[in-house]
């Protein structure tokens, strides 16, 4: 999904009276997703929050990979950069790895995903060993390894769905 259509999605997604209108535009990730999982009107400040995630994640394409890296001068690992998209975004203070972030928040299923949703695979043969951020239509955001930068992939590909270990959806009353 390149800015504009991110930018699109985010507009009506977020200017919706609700989730579920927004559903019914198909910007959802699934059509089978239960109305009972829907965010409550009363969460609109958390929609924002959700629209300001998405922003300051794709302003950090294409920043390299660093092992360690947590600052957009040096690069980024993954959980690093998870950590200072969230920390930019809403000030919320996170934990520095993929293991202890998938330990915050609700459990999410994969047809219930929704965009600032935090994605985990194994992809170091130890389970959530790498974690990005879902941006919506079965997409994630995440800094990838060494020699690759910051990019959007897809959760479709062959090698993410046999990787995928879960998904955590964080509410900022639990970083307090």
């Amino acid at each position: 999904m390149n800015f504009k259509a991110l930018l699109i999605f985010v507009a009506i997604a977020f200017s919706s009276p609700s989730w579920a209108e927004a559903d019914s535009l198909n910007l959802s990730t699934s059509d089978t997703a239960s109305q009972s999982e829907v965010p409550p009107a009363a969460d609109q400040q958390w929609k924002s929050d959700i629209a300001l995630i998405i922003d300051k994640a794709y302003e950090l394409t294409g920043i390299k990979y660093k092992l360690g890296g947590s600052r957009p001068e040096t690069g980024f690992d993954c959980s690093q950069f998870v950590k200072y998209v969230f920390e930019q975004a809403l000030n919320l203070s996170l934990p520095p790895s993929a293991r202890s972030l998938s330990k915050m928040g609700e459990t999410i299923k994969f047809e219930d995903l929704q965009p600032g949703d935090l994605v985990f695979f194994n992809t170091r043969k130890s389970k959530f060993s790498h974690v990005g951020i879902y941006v919506g239509n079965n997409e994630f955001i995440h800094a990838p390894r060494t020699g690759k930068t910051i990019r959007v992939e897809s959760l479709t590909k062959n090698y993410w769905l046999k990787r995928f270990n879960g998904a955590t959806r964080v509410e900022p009353e639990e970083t307090l």
